[in-house]
């Protein structure tokens, strides 16, 4: 008994557990579940034996949860709602498992955020094995970029790069150089330019830049390293078929997104435009509906975006499309609480880092804050998992209050 209350209130014991269920979110659905509940359960197991220490930033999750519930009163659809509200059990589930964990210290964040890098770092190295496999019967170099890298686990590139943007920037500031500590960075650094994500690119850049700035740690080796690296990825590249999309991302003219009356089957989107139309609709949907305070419900709001989209006679495989923007989607299924609630979760992070000028903090806030302009990163259960268990080891390990305070 006592080596299992020892287990429970170890620190390894939550760095392996947290870090593998971040390695385990690429997988199949199955394997993150079955973690997660084990580490609910460890941490019920050490709740018995240690002071509990309630921070708001749970409250925000347990929130938005408790709004999910609410709009089965009122959403448009409620088989829908009732199964999306199943998907969501993770923003109950995970604040949870942090609220009865021990108080743990920063070399948790170290060992769970290693092993998810590395845990990466095969990812990456099996995606390119299998695409050069792919390349010699099929010739075909698309095999090597974008979503065809990750067919075989039927990934979304965008996805998985904001999980290795935040794994790469760890690498890069938190480890020491050793030599697979450096194969590790390089490989991640690699995979970041074949998931071929323009907007997770430059903001990982912009978020480099900004840490070395804020750390000081810009010596003259480190310029000709970072402009080496630059150089890098500025021929890969030049010479991928990411450069044929930025092309024609700048070279389209958004106006008519915004303004045209109706559109083709063959009208050329880009991701860009498409976003841009989605949200459009949302504003008009909502003007003519007047649900501002309340949304169409969690999960609810799709039979909406199909109705508009043919409205402007857009192809019908788009009706399967969601709002394509964390904050809009939001909005459009819980309303205006709900995209308050979303806003909470940053400015909870950005207190934090304000207080403990944690690194780490300040690269979830800007590559998450990023992806959620162009992805509904948390209402799919990798996006969900991913977010939920970085941001509340984060709130755990660099707390800016307690609002409750519990001896068990």
């Amino acid at each position: 008994m006592k080596n299992l209350i020892k287990i429970t209130l170890s620190e390894n014991t939550y760095g392996f557990l947290i870090g593998a269920l971040l390695v385990s979110i690429p997988l199949r659905y199955a394997y993150s579940s079955v973690l997660l509940i084990i580490l609910l359960a460890v941490a019920l197991l050490s709740s018995f034996y240690h002071k509990k220490e309630m921070h708001k930033g749970y409250l925000v999750s347990w929130a938005l949860f408790f709004l999910m519930v609410l709009s089965l009163l009122w959403t448009e659809n409620f088989g829908k709602s009732l199964r999306g509200l199943e998907r969501q059990l993770p923003f109950l589930i995970i604040p949870l498992a942090f609220w009865l964990m021990p108080k743990l210290s920063k070399s948790v964040l170290h060992s769970s955020l290693f092993i998810f890098s590395a845990g990466l770092s095969v990812l990456a190295l099996a995606s390119v094995i299998i695409a050069t496999v792919s390349y010699g019967t099929s010739g075909n170099l698309d095999v090597f970029f974008y979503h065809d890298l990750l067919l075989f686990l039927d990934l979304n590139a965008i996805y998985i790069s904001v999980m290795v943007s935040l794994s790469l920037l760890y690498m890069l500031f938190y480890r020491k150089r050793t030599i697979w500590n450096n194969v590790i960075g390089a490989t991640l650094l690699i995979f970041l330019v074949l998931l071929s994500s323009k907007n997770i690119i430059i903001v990982t850049v912009i978020a480099g830049f900004v840490g070395f700035l804020i750390s000081r740690r810009l010596t003259r080796k480190k310029w000709a390293i970072l402009a080496l690296i630059g150089a890098v990825l500025f021929t890969i590249l030049y010479y991928s078929p990411l450069k044929e999309r930025w092309n024609t991302e700048f070279s389209t003219d958004i106006s008519d997104t915004l303004t045209c009356d109706g559109f083709s089957a063959v009208y050329p989107w880009t991701g860009t435009t498409f976003r841009l139309f989605q949200t459009r609709i949302f504003y008009e949907s909502f003007q003519e509906n007047e649900v501002w305070f309340t949304g169409f419900g969690i999960n609810a709001a799709q039979d909406r975006i199909a109705e508009k989209q043919k409205e402007y006679f857009l192809y019908y495989g788009y009706n399967q499309y969601n709002y394509h923007n964390q904050y809009v989607q939001a909005f459009a299924e819980l309303g205006l609480l709900g995209f308050v609630l979303i806003i909470l979760f940053f400015l909870m992070l950005a207190r934090s880092y304000l207080q403990h000028k944690e690194l780490m903090i300040l690269f979830f806030i800007l590559i998450m804050a990023s992806v959620f302009l162009t992805e509904t990163y948390i209402w799919r259960q990798r996006g969900m998992i991913h977010f939920l268990t970085l941001y509340c080891l984060l709130i755990h390990l660099f707390p800016t209050d307690k609002i409750i305070s519990k001896v068990t």
